[in-house]
């Protein structure tokens, strides 16, 4: 979900009169060096495809209905015991932008999702979340963002407060476009087509799993990885861009447990009533490599 949320807070700023572009589509590839199990001898990599898709339909001036498609593939060990397995996502968005008056323009959005390791529609697959944001213009180059992301994660209820913020300096060389504490990005200008930046990714997630002998209840993995990269960005056309990402995942956890092992409430990275019993073997923190592919709209 990380890297959708990235596209599409690219797509409500442009239309809550923030920037002037927005991300069409987004296409990401990771991959890890060997990551060491930390008791066992075993190792794995991570290796993970994504793509975005953002269909903004502008109804008139103050109206824009926002859909989009994402779905993502990571293959790791997620156990020192285990072959290696896939988990996927598949989902799709769609809400309501409004702008309100000249300073303020608000978002709804639903985002329903399969998470598992079959891309299957069932009960146990689907998870639903909800986004409220709020956009506030201070300035030309300066606007704040408020709201709350809430999902049915695996575990139980998830809810995020977000506070947000996006800056452009006068001569368009510097670029801060914050979304905590799920993502940020800043960036500098260093030439027509080429710019150097930083990127933090911090949202996790969970995965039902249909085949898996952990337990007889059925089981679940919950990932959750804060991910600080350093990037450089190259313009391969008009509206086609490439950045090179070099990063590390700290606190990087695949942790499974059994299905009906729930918390009462998370709220943010806090979990509250979490006595759960993790059914696998952590493996260690590790550096990341990645390529994203965009499409992006401009509208100077």
């Amino acid at each position: 979900m990380k890297y959708f949320f990235s596209c599409l807070f690219s797509c409500i700023f442009f239309i809550g009169f923030s920037q002037n572009y927005f991300d069409v589509a987004n296409f990401t590839y990771t991959n890890t060096p060997s990551n060491d199990f930390e008791i066992s001898d075993a190792y794995t990599t991570v290796e993970e495809i994504a793509l975005e898709l953002n269909f903004p339909v502008i109804i008139n001036p103050k109206t824009t209905i926002l859909t989009g498609l994402f779905l993502n593939k990571t293959k790791l060990n997620i156990d020192a015991n285990l072959s290696s397995s896939n988990l996927n996502v598949l989902g799709l968005t769609i809400g309501v932008n409004k702008v309100i008056n000249d300073k303020w323009s608000a978002t709804f959005m639903a985002f329903p999702k399969i998470a598992s390791d079959k891309i299957k529609l069932s009960n146990d697959n689907l998870q639903l979340g909800f986004l409220t944001l709020f956009t506030n213009k201070k300035r030309d180059d300066l606007k704040y963002r408020y709201g709350v992301f809430a999902n049915t994660e695996k575990y139980g209820l998830i809810i995020v407060p977000i506070l947000g913020l996006y800056y452009l300096n006068a001569n368009k060389t510097f670029e801060a476009n914050l979304n905590l504490p799920i993502n940020a990005d800043i960036n500098f200008k260093m030439s027509n087509k080429f710019w150097l930046g930083i990127k933090f990714d911090g949202l996790g997630t969970t995965y039902n799993l249909n085949e898996q002998n952990y337990s007889a209840n059925g089981a679940y993995v919950s990932k959750t990885s804060n991910e600080l990269f350093s990037y450089l960005r190259f313009k391969l056309s008009k509206s086609l861009y490439i950045n090179t990402k070099v990063g590390y995942a700290i606190s990087r956890n695949y942790k499974l447990y059994d299905a009906n092992d729930k918390i009462d409430l998370a709220l943010s990275a806090f979990y509250f009533g979490d006595d759960r019993t993790q059914l696998n073997e952590r493996f260690k923190d590790g550096a990341i490599f990645k390529v994203e592919l965009f499409y992006r709209l401009h509208f100077d």
